[in-house]
């Protein structure tokens, strides 16, 4: 009988944020334990809901912009993932578009992840009452283990 892996392939949420370095480390530690592949998953924004409508700023909301946004968004994926590459641990960026807790979920299903790491930002009561917590539904939802990262320094 084969020995099972504790560890495998680890799904690591980054948003660029100051966060990020500290979630890296994490996702990191676990893959290098086990050999496993990190997968770097960047959650974009979809289009916003109303045509014409862009929350950033007051201008219409062009599709040529969003495929500006998504290219740049991308191209720090990957540069993200270059810096990791004499870690001795194989990273593998993706990019997927949609509601951040549901794509976490599905890419962590679709890519056979033993865990996911993602970031707590440690918003307050009324933010997590009105708008919600990424980081609860993914635990609350997930298949596999969950580690959040806490915010440091707030």
């Amino acid at each position: 009988m084969s020995e099972a892996r504790i560890v495998g392939d680890v799904v690591v949420a980054v948003d660029f944020s100051d966060r990020t370095d500290d979630v890296l480390a994490e996702g990191l530690a676990l893959a290098a334990a086990s050999g496993g592949v990190l997968h770097l998953l960047h959650v974009a924004a979809g289009e916003p809901i109303l045509a014409g409508y862009d929350k950033e700023q007051i201008n219409p909301f062009t599709r040529d912009a969003r495929a500006g946004e998504l290219t740049d968004e991308h191209r720090q994926l990957r540069e993200l993932a270059a810096g990791l590459a004499d870690r001795g641990v194989e990273v593998r960026p993706l990019v997927v578009v949609g509601p951040t807790a549901q794509r976490i979920l599905e890419a962590a299903e679709h890519l056979g992840a033993s865990h996911v790491v993602i970031g707590s930002h440690g918003h307050g009561g009324l933010h997590h009452l009105l708008v919600g917590s990424v980081a609860e539904e993914v635990v609350r939802h997930a298949a596999v283990p969950v580690v959040l990262v806490p915010v440091r320094g707030r």
